[in-house]
């Protein structure tokens, strides 16, 4: 997986999340002392990194 990154460059995204999701992400944000956009970019990465498949929302396999 390092080598993919390596060799991928950064880029900026948009999307749009539902209003749950945003408030999710807004007290998430909060409770770390972290922009929302820092803390959408961690956990966008954690997750991509931790979940190679994800079929809906709440269903995904975990990398062992």
């Amino acid at each position: 997986m390092e080598s993919e990154q390596k060799t991928c460059k950064a880029v900026g995204i948009q999307f749009v999340i539902d209003a749950d999701s945003n408030a999710l992400l807004e007290k998430s944000a909060s409770a770390s002392d972290r922009t929302k956009k820092a803390e959408c970019r961690l956990r966008l990465a954690d997750h991509l990194q931790r979940f190679p498949s994800i079929t809906k929302v709440g269903l995904c396999e975990e990398n062992s």
